[in-house]
Parts: structure tokens; sequence; C-alpha cells
């Protein structure tokens, strides 16, 4: 067996690193943004990055990825910027500041654990 099999014996690769970076950050940061002109840019990066990685979960053709799917899926729907979802919900009070950081959770999670075959 060659080294360069040994060092990389899988052909997979995570394309979801820096999305899940950036949306997470970008959840985060509109917890400090509501109320600012800011906030619509913000939550149309997060729902557009949360979208990106769907593709990635499609892509990676995976039945234990069914639950990032559906959970990225909520946060497109939800952090959808021209649908607004989010006014209602900021009733929920501390359930809200919940959801926001699960969701951010969610999205560096994904980012880190989805592996996409590389086309070779």
């Amino acid at each position: 067996m060659t080294t360069a099999q040994k060092r990389y014996p899988d052909a997979v690769m995570r394309p979801g690193i820096l999305p899940g970076i950036l949306g997470a950050t970008g959840i985060l940061l509109g917890l400090w943004l509501v109320g600012t002109e800011w906030v619509f840019a913000v939550r149309l990066a997060g729902s557009i990055l949360a979208a990106i990685m769907l593709v990635f979960c499609i892509q990676a053709r995976k039945t234990s990825y069914i639950a990032f799917g559906i959970l990225l899926a909520a946060i497109v729907v939800v952090w959808n910027p021209v649908i607004d979802l989010i006014t209602p919900l900021t009733v929920l009070g501390q359930g809200w500041l919940f959801m926001e950081i699960f969701a951010a959770a969610v999205m560096l999670w994904a980012g880190f654990l989805i592996k996409v075959p590389t086309r070779s």
C-alpha cells in the first residue's frame, strides 16, 4: 500500500465547514441586530448558507443525514427574510433565544459532520 493511500483513505470531502461556521455566526449575530436595518441582510445570509448546506446534505446521499436535512430545511424556511416568520416567534421569549442558539449549533454540527464523496 502506498503512503498516499494510507494518508487519504477515503475519497470524501467536507464542503460544509465554511458555510456552517459563517451561517452559525450569522444566526448568532442576528440576536444582537434585532430592530436594526442589518437584520434583513443577516437573515438572508443565514438562510442562503443553510440552503447551501442542505444541497451538500442531499449530495452526500446517506440516510444518516436525513435529520440534518430536515433541520436545515427548517432553518431555510424560518430564517427567510422575505416571508417573516421570526417576528411572530419572538413572543416565545427565552424559547426563541434557545431556538436561535440551537439553529447555530445545527449549522456548525452539520458543517463538520457532512461528508460528500469526491468525483474522481
